[in-house]
């Protein structure tokens, strides 16, 4: 199924579950508990979520080629540009890596934090172990 071929009203109904799902990862919650309170089938949640994951495994041909379907049904070829290269900064090597300045114990996951670990570093660790 192509984007391009869908009808308004399905555009319409993937943008409504597109944003369901959304909602309910940033949730922090269960699927199952998120639907529960939100009063969702959570058998809709998940072929929805199905649909959509599928959709965007098709896209992905298609932007790896330099195509991307806009939501106007309109097509535009991408032009490739350079690779870029981004400066990143040494972490301060007088900070002490031995001992860690918190350790946080989620279930059967230990996660041992260190001075210095950014918010962007510790908000990427939090998501990995909520979807475990």
């Amino acid at each position: 199924m192509d984007l391009s071929s869908l009808t308004p009203d399905k555009q319409v109904k993937l943008q409504y579950w597109l944003d369901v799902i959304r909602q309910c990862r940033a949730s922090g919650l269960t699927n199952q508990i998120w639907c529960e309170q939100h009063d969702i089938s959570l058998k809709s949640y998940y072929y929805w979520l199905s649909k959509i994951r599928k959709l965007a495994l098709e896209e992905l041909p298609r932007k790896k080629n330099g195509i991307h379907m806009c939501t106007d049904q309109q097509s535009t070829a991408l032009t490739e540009s350079p690779a870029e290269f981004a400066e990143l900064s040494l972490p301060d090597r007088n900070i002490s890596r031995s001992t860690p300045a918190a350790i946080l114990h989620i279930g059967s996951i230990t996660v041992e934090l260190y001075e210095g670990t950014s918010a962007q570093m510790l908000e990427n660790i939090l998501k990995a172990v909520q979807s475990c």
